[in-house]
């Protein structure tokens, strides 16, 4: 493997986890005095971690199985997903009579 491509991924890395730094301190704020507070921020922050951790391994093992000119257009599928929930978060909630 090259090392340039590791250093990359370290770097990529570390800038997309600055967001999670943050809101972990506020979580931290918000719990501040309150029993088992740091346990239970610690807990879901690696349970979660290791949940996106497996989720990506999976996706990456299934990526194998496509050809090599589809794997660049995998990219859209989260941006994809982030348009619709923005679509839906600015839009107007649903009245029921």
């Amino acid at each position: 493997m090259n090392l340039g491509i590791i250093g990359q991924a370290v770097a990529l890395f570390a800038l997309t986890n600055i967001d999670d730094i943050l809101i972990l301190a506020l979580f931290f704020a918000r719990g501040a005095g309150r029993r088992d507070t740091t346990r239970n921020i610690v807990a879901g922050q690696y349970l979660g971690f290791a949940g996106i951790l497996a989720v990506a391994v999976a996706a990456a093992f299934g990526a194998t199985f496509l050809p090599d000119e589809a794997v660049p257009y995998l990219g859209l599928l989260p941006l994809a997903l982030g348009i619709k929930t923005a679509v839906q978060t600015w839009r107007p909630p649903h009245r029921q009579r």
